[in-house]
């Protein structure tokens, strides 16, 4: 038996926050709908949410979308920190084995974020840190790994929500997705686009929790010279199947 009667606001808020973290993008009438909670106390509920940096608007024909900071309410929960701790270590072993920079990304909406790099262990970093850069769903490695890999369910989300921030390239994009998916599941590896940064490569490949991306692992490379590309591959593949067991 509780001391108080439930704070109605709160409950409202938290369904809310549920139908959020369950789709890349969601758009107000669709939680009107699911959740039978009114417009304007929709709205209100949003515009607090994106105030206090847990929820991004991506505009009147996209929607919202949960941002990175609602990883911190599940903080005390250590499932997901698990893997992400492994990740990290191979991240590492990548680069003492071979000495390029090796990065963990992961999916915020329509990008792939850096959380975690080997930048300042690496004698080859041509760059002073990456950190929460924001890397492409379609050009860049991180991203091709992530889209070409994650459930098909999970994809047509994605290409959705690229759609709708971009409606004017709407066909472009289509197409570039499923050109970006069907090049990196036939080779089994992302790659960057090489006309981004053309003095350096990147390889990135999925880690998962069960069938669910969770991240993607990379390490970054000069382009001319001579690289064990081979070995930079086998040590990615590796590190994501000791990150399984």
């Amino acid at each position: 038996m509780t001391s108080y009667e439930p704070l109605k606001s709160v409950e409202k808020t938290l369904r809310v926050l549920e139908l959020l973290n369950k789709s890349p993008v969601v758009r107000v009438n669709e939680l009107v709908k699911h959740t039978g909670i009114p417009t304007p106390t929709i709205i209100r509920i949003l515009e607090t949410l994106v105030r206090n940096g847990y929820v991004r608007h991506l505009g009147r024909r996209a929607g919202y979308c949960v941002t990175e900071r609602i990883q911190a309410l599940s903080a005390g929960n250590h499932g997901l920190p698990a893997i992400f701790d492994r990740a990290r270590a191979e991240a590492e072993k990548i680069t003492q084995q071979h000495l390029w920079p090796s990065a963990i990304a992961t999916l915020d909406a329509d990008a792939m974020v850096v959380r975690f790099s080997t930048i300042p262990i690496s004698p080859l970093s041509h760059k002073h840190s990456t950190i929460n850069r924001r890397l492409s769903l379609l050009r860049h490695a991180h991203g091709r790994a992530y889209l070409a890999f994650c459930p098909e369910a999970e994809q047509s989300h994605i290409i959705d929500l690229l759609q709708r921030t971009n409606p004017e390239q709407a066909d472009q994009i289509a197409m570039q997705a499923q050109q970006a998916i069907s090049s990196t599941q036939a080779i089994g590896v992302g790659q960057r686009d090489i006309s981004l940064e053309p003095e350096t490569k990147t390889m990135a490949l999925p880690m998962f929790i069960g069938q669910k991306v969770v991240c993607t692992i990379g390490v970054t490379y000069f382009a001319r010279g001579k690289v064990d590309e081979p070995g930079l591959r086998a040590s990615l593949e590796q590190a994501v199947q000791d990150c399984r067991n």
